[in-house]
């Protein structure tokens, strides 16, 4: 299946400035009975950094999803940039906001491949920068395959931590405007944890 009913006419956005609107929001997951979402409102300037806190299953993961298009909201709407996300072509909501999900999933390739795996025309330079961001060249850099390593299926060749820092520098490849980290740190260790966050600071204006 594709993300472009047949006869729709999204909206052409290249670039985000980088402006969320929660507009009233609500969202059910298919078969449950309970909301995981309900009129949920808020505004995020570009620019802003905003940490999401809650309780195990409060819908901070959720937030996420629906901001950047896996899932679509029942009611109430999400504005990026002052336009309805749903109007916007999904390539562009791929291209403009950065994704660490909650549940890292690898595929069967080699680092690179997953690294791309968005974006197959990025460059050495962009791999290089975002892998450094990530912290993921202190591993890549250790070992004779490095960028080629096979990473096995689902990932099963790394560690829990490593697969974590593959899929962050595929969040960071594209340098988008519009970053989502659930928590991106949860299989590092307290130096590694501080490590990133002296990282991003340094270089995205954290």
């Amino acid at each position: 299946p594709v993300e472009r009913p047949r006869g729709a006419n999204f909206l052409l956005r290249p670039r985000f400035r980088g402006e969320v609107q929660f507009r009233e929001v609500a969202f059910r997951y298919p078969g449950r009975e309970l909301s995981a979402l309900n009129g949920v409102s808020c505004s995020i300037r570009a620019g802003d950094r905003v940490g999401v806190i809650g309780r195990v299953g409060s819908g901070k993961s959720t937030l996420a999803k629906l901001l950047v298009g896996l899932y679509q909201p029942q009611a109430g709407g999400i504005l990026l940039d002052g336009t309805e996300s749903r109007q916007i072509d999904p390539a562009d909501l791929r291209r403009n906001i950065g994704y660490l999900p909650q549940t890292v999933i690898l595929f069967s390739g080699t680092v690179r491949e997953n690294l791309v795996l968005g974006a197959p025309h990025a460059g050495d330079e962009a791999i290089l920068r975002a892998a450094r961001l990530a912290g993921l060249d202190e591993h890549i850099g250790r070992n004779p395959q490095g960028y080629d390593l096979t990473v096995g299926e689902r990932g099963e060749a790394l560690s829990g931590g490593q697969r974590q820092l593959v899929a962050l520098a595929r969040a960071l490849l594209l340098d988008p405007p519009i970053l989502l980290l659930d928590e991106p740190a949860q299989a590092m260790d307290h130096s590694s944890e501080e490590r990133l966050k002296q990282r991003l600071a340094n270089e995205l204006a954290f």
